[in-house]
């Protein structure tokens, strides 16, 4: 019996025990013996192991079951983030409130609304089109600030949305949300006079619309800062 179809027959007799999964230091030249003479059977092991590709809903989904911190006992509904999956700009925020983990939807109260009207009678775009999220997807009690390892326990979600999204321009709202994705620990207004980076996405920090809700001179220049994103976006269309 030759050396190839040794190892085929090893490798079929052992998945069909347990489904097998083989890790990146599997000999390359294992592969190409194989590869001689049983093609097909190299493509099975190698798609086979292949990483699985991230959608939205497969994020969602480990997001239902998540309980990598506390808040995952504490929460009503996950409020995961909605909006285009295809949106130029994505909206982040800290982390949902009462009316958001009664519905399982991002800023749908007060501090909801009036970011609504930002969206949609500021910028003139339907809230529908752009991305909206937190940094956490389950309240934190009392509506406190997310603390740094639940801030931790859901960037990785986070981070793969902003992925899939390709945003041309993320907003972030607040002093939690600039802190936790960017690192940034000045004020807000330090820090929205500065220019930033998520890899290669243009990031415009501004206030939370609930401090617009506290302190009506937030208006101004939060008004000032949507105007850069959409002078921004302008500039890149007519390229």
């Amino acid at each position: 019996m030759t050396i190839p179809q040794d190892i085929e027959n090893w490798l079929n007799w052992q998945d069909s025990l347990q489904s097998f999964y083989i890790s990146e230091s599997f000999s390359n030249e294992i592969l190409e013996l194989i590869s001689i003479s049983k093609p097909r059977l190299k493509s099975i092991i190698i798609n086979k192991n292949a990483p699985e590709k991230k959608t939205m809903d497969s994020i969602a989904q480990a997001v239902c079951k998540c309980q990598k911190c506390r808040l995952g006992m504490t929460r009503n509904k996950v409020v995961f983030g909605e909006g285009n999956v295809q949106a130029e700009i994505m909206f982040i925020g800290e982390g949902p409130g009462a009316d958001e983990d009664k519905t399982g939807r991002p800023f749908v109260g007060r501090a909801g609304q009036l970011l609504t009207k930002i969206i949609e009678n500021g910028m003139g775009i339907p809230r529908e089109q752009v991305y909206i999220a937190n940094i956490v997807k389950c309240r934190p009690p009392g509506n406190r600030d997310p603390l740094p390892d639940e801030a931790d326990a859901c960037m990785g979600y986070l981070k793969s949305q902003i992925e899939l999204i390709k945003p041309k321009a993320i907003i972030l709202l607040g002093k939690v949300a600039a802190k936790y994705l960017m690192g940034i620990e000045t004020s807000i207004s330090r820090a929205r006079q500065n220019n930033y980076k998520y890899k290669d996405v243009p990031v415009f920090v501004t206030y939370h619309p609930s401090a617009l809700l506290r302190n009506q001179q937030y208006k101004r220049p939060t008004w000032e800062d949507i105007k850069k994103v959409l002078a921004y976006l302008e500039k890149e269309t007519s390229k």
